[in-house]
């Protein structure tokens, strides 16, 4: 059986399962949701998506490597999905390609704004944000790349929907 298709590549959901069940055989084991719980089922939803992802990079970057731990700051400016690719070494080589740039009037607005986190003189300060600046800024167009292609290449079968597709019927995010 098929949970999805990256193109010419297909993700079965055999593979889902056992990456399933090596969650459910981790550390994490007692936080995660019972796996016939609406909660459960989109934890499986979720999972297709990094898949996917995964997937999505290693076609367009094919690196062998270690992942690096995700941390909090990054996972919550790109998303948790976004984050987990950026964890890869095919992740990290397509981000080390993302160039980005700052206008100047952009970094005096931040320090101007955030005089609290940059007491220091403006001329000491700016290069500082603006490294922040950049990264985050190189952090958000990786992520619409990313989920750019992933609209292109991915064809998510019945059941395996996005967690938050309202379709869905165990879908909890509604406007």
């Amino acid at each position: 059986m098929i949970a999805a298709t990256v193109g010419d590549e297909v993700v079965s959901v055999a593979e889902v399962d056992e990456r399933l069940s090596l969650l459910y055989d981790g550390p994490l084991a007692p936080r995660l949701p019972h796996p016939a719980s609406p909660e459960g089922r989109n934890l499986r939803r979720w999972l297709v998506q990094l898949m996917t992802m995964e997937r999505v990079v290693a076609q367009e970057c094919d690196l062998g490597g270690e992942a690096v731990p995700v941390t909090l700051p990054v996972a919550l400016r790109t998303g948790g999905v976004v984050a987990a690719v950026l964890a890869t070494p095919a992740g990290q080589a397509l981000f080390a390609r993302v160039e980005a740039a700052v206008p100047p009037g952009e970094v005096r607005g931040y320090y101007d704004r955030n005089r609290d986190r940059h007491p220091g003189r403006f001329a000491e300060e700016s290069p500082r944000i603006e490294a922040q600046l950049v990264q985050a800024r190189r952090e958000t167009l990786f992520a619409r790349w990313l989920e750019g292609r992933h609209r292109e290449k991915v064809t998510l079968m019945p059941g395996f929907e996005h967690p938050g597709d309202p379709r869905q019927p165990d879908a909890t995010h509604r406007h």
